[in-house]
């Protein structure tokens, strides 16, 4: 089972090829940041650094201080998989999640609601892309242009 669960990780780009030469007591191991697909999406996002900044894997904490009480708190912990922001780092335009099918469980639901309201307290739109659908280069590109369009205006 152990097996299986290495392989799956690996083929999903979570994991790295184990240095063999590795001590039996290492407690940690570099990773990607981003995984395979939220690679190739990023491929299709730097089609937009000419107008915006984009940043993958962004910690909500770094763009997002509690101000009253605890609600939701460990949810500024979560990273988001993409930012943008204005080219001077002064506005941050848009957040983008990529949901494949973990997105289905309970808890990662609720997790993404908290999220949400989150975002919506602070006034940043998040928006989201779903792995099952192809998230070709137009629409992609069209849709993260026209909501922010939408939010600034």
């Amino acid at each position: 089972m152990k097996n299986i669960i290495y392989k799956i990780l690996k083929y999903f780009g979570l994991i790295q090829e184990e240095n063999k030469e590795r001590r039996k007591d290492t407690i940690y191991i570099q990773k990607p940041i981003m995984t395979e697909y939220e690679y190739r999406f990023y491929q299709i996002l730097k089609e937009l650094e000419n107008k915006y900044i984009i940043v993958p894997q962004l910690n909500l904490a770094a763009v997002i201080k509690k101000v009253n009480n605890n609600r939701y708190y460990s949810e500024l912990f979560r990273n988001i998989d993409f930012a943008i922001f204005s080219k001077d780092y002064k506005k941050l335009l848009l957040l983008i999640e990529i949901n494949d099918q973990t997105h289905d469980r309970y808890k990662r639901q609720d997790r993404d609601l908290k999220v949400k309201k989150i975002c919506n307290d602070v006034n940043v739109k998040l928006i989201s892309f779903y792995t099952k659908y192809p998230n070709e280069k137009n629409y992609v590109i069209n849709r993260i242009e026209k909501e922010i369009d939408l939010n600034n205006n």
